[in-house]
């Protein structure tokens, strides 16, 4: 693996994935770059399934590896959210733990969000994503800085596809 190889775990090969799709993506970056996002892709569902199923455990700071959770989640679903995603300028996506939350300025992607399966939290106003089995057992309401604090959170930003000047 050229792409994925200080990967230890799913989370790890997302947040890979994610960087990766900044810097190579071809929407963003010209076709220069589409056989670098092809050949990432390949690599990409090959780690995602090599890790499926396997997760960090939170208590052991020795990072063993544990098949506790289980998922139905494919490699190709993640690829999609994030490809669709990387393109909506003002859109901010923030992955706290497994759940992908969108902030910002969401009006104009409404309608994508909704199709990839992306819920509104009205008292949050944000847009979030989560798998069925990682459905919230804590009924506690929290804010989306506590959700932050509390799992952790990486954010990206949807870049801009370039623009032509018009004369």
């Amino acid at each position: 693996m050229k792409w994925f190889k200080t990967a230890h775990s799913i989370e790890e090969v997302k947040r890979i994935y994610r960087q990766l799709c900044k810097e190579y993506h071809p929407d963003i970056h010209g076709a220069a770059t589409e056989e670098t996002m092809k050949q990432i892709n390949a690599e990409y569902e090959r780690a995602f399934n090599h890790f499926k199923n396997i997760h960090e455990s939170a208590e052991d700071s020795t990072k063993t590896y544990t098949s506790s959770k289980e998922t139905t989640e494919t490699a190709a679903e993640f690829m999609v959210i994030i490809n669709k995603l990387i393109t909506c300028e003002g859109l901010e996506i923030d992955v706290c733990g497994r759940w992908l939350w969108a902030v910002g300025n969401t009006y104009p992607y409404k309608e994508i969000l909704k199709g990839l399966g992306f819920r509104f939290a009205s008292k949050k106003k944000a847009w979030y994503w989560h798998k069925p089995e990682d459905i919230s057992r804590n009924h506690k309401e929290m804010s989306l800085d506590e959700i932050r604090k509390l799992h952790g959170c990486e954010t990206f930003t949807g870049a801009s596809t370039p623009k032509l000047a018009t004369v």
